[in-house]
């Protein structure tokens, strides 16, 4: 499960948890990218560090930075910036294609911050997210409102531990949701269960000397799905999918 970054007191007060914060901030805005020196923004470090930006603040202000702008506008086509810009400011893919065309239109009509503020000053972002709190992969969870498709989306987006958003320049997901299918995950090396669900459920029928126990089903991506509809049809309640 992930472990929200949030900042429990002014950043001038508690200036170790800031740090903190801020090195998430970095490595969540910027796809887990390795930044050379000239590419931080110290200015926005200070501000935050004297209580003049929130955490949404500064999110938003790394985002419609020059350095975003250079590292994932500029060497990509609109359909995949904008689902980066899902990944690093909502944590998560975008739902279908209607959701990820108005994006695209937005970028186009209204401009690389407007497109970026979309997301950050939206409802979604404060109730997931709140002003204190560091944004983080909610896919991996479940979500209100989610599907199981958004896990295996998320997952195909995601460029594992050590890789860092960009390594591809192409659209991962404009097949899936253009069709509204499972996308296909290429390139993606897993070590033993890495690559393996943990489905917590409960039975509605008699299971031993238990009843509604919660049961824990581990599976690969690949037989999720199945998994599920055979819960369900006995009768089963999904509590939480999340990395085994």
């Amino acid at each position: 499960m992930t472990e929200p970054t949030t900042l429990a007191s002014q950043a001038n007060v508690d200036s170790s948890h800031a740090a903190e914060v801020i090195l998430q901030t970095y490595r969540q805005v910027f796809g887990n990218r390795h930044l050379m020196e000239l590419d931080v923004n110290t200015s926005l470090e200070a501000l935050f560090m004297n209580g003049d930006l929130t955490v949404q603040g500064f999110v938003t202000a790394l985002a419609q930075s020059e350095t975003y702008r250079r590292l994932f506008l500029e060497p990509n086509g609109p359909y995949q910036f904008v689902e980066l810009n899902f990944k690093h400011l909502l944590g998560r893919p975008p739902h279908d294609q209607a959701e990820l065309m108005s994006h695209v239109r937005l970028l186009q009509d209204e401009g690389f911050e407007v497109e970026i503020a979309s997301y950050t000053y939206s409802e979604e972002y404060l109730s997931a997210f709140g002003v204190d709190q560091v944004p983080y992969n909610r896919a991996s969870q479940s979500m209100i409102g989610g599907r199981t498709l958004n896990y295996t989306r998320a997952s195909a987006l995601d460029a594992g531990y050590s890789g860092y958003d960009n390594a591809r320049r192409d659209s991962k997901l404009l097949k899936s949701l253009c069709s509204d299918s499972s996308p296909t995950i290429l390139e993606r090396k897993s070590v033993g269960n890495s690559g393996s669900l943990t489905i917590n459920w409960t039975s509605s029928r008699q299971i031993g000397a238990n009843r509604r126990a919660v049961q824990k089903s581990v599976v690969s991506q690949t037989s999720m799905s199945a998994t599920i509809r055979t819960i369900l049809a006995q009768g089963g309640k999904i509590l939480s999918i999340a990395k085994a």
